[in-house]
């Protein structure tokens, strides 16, 4: 694959209020985790340059999605312009993995149809309500490109999910 010059990608990352979206992205851009727990208002918006193998350098927007109910309206806005889906999941929390196959994938879907996403098993450092098959055949379900399992806390694989992202929006759009 060919270098590109100055590419930037908007990639949103939704799911239930507390499954540790900005955590996530917070661990990403910065390598900070927060202990102490604040919803997000709206949307966040974060910005990272990474230098992804075979593509040289891209930049990459990140939209941390709030997923309390009362920015439904708001929510679809955001969305507009996505090339690239995160949809994160709580492993303490089964409900909130009900949550992507009921509403998260259909919303996302209806706004964002064509861009690839990945399912974030997060939150690998504790103790799990869902076993791997469980989130094997909700990704399958979802059409999920990848399935990475996480810990914000730990760092584990969150670096590689948005590599993965990143480099699967590439492929699909540029």
């Amino acid at each position: 694959m060919k270098k590109i010059k100055k590419l930037s990608l908007k990639i949103i990352i939704v799911g239930e209020p507390a499954v540790g979206k900005t955590s996530l992205v917070k661990k990403f851009v910065s390598g900070q985790f927060a202990k102490d727990y604040r919803s997000s208002i709206g949307t966040n918006i974060f910005i990272k340059k990474i230098n992804l193998k075979n593509i040289g350098k891209v930049t990459i927007q990140l939209w941390d999605i709030a997923g309390q109910e009362r920015w439904i309206n708001m929510r679809r806005s955001y969305y507009v312009g996505s090339k690239g889906v995160l949809i994160v999941g709580d492993l303490t929390r089964k409900n909130t993995f009900d949550q992507i196959r009921h509403f998260w994938v259909p919303d996302v879907k209806q706004h964002c149809e064509v861009a690839p996403i990945v399912l974030l098993a997060n939150k690998n450092d504790l103790e799990k309500e869902l076993s791997e098959k469980e989130i094997n055949s909700l990704g399958k379900e979802i059409n999920a490109i990848s399935i990475v399992y996480t810990s914000a806390k730990t760092g584990e694989n969150v670096e590689m999910a948005f590599k993965i992202i990143s480099e699967q929006v590439i492929n699909k759009f540029y």
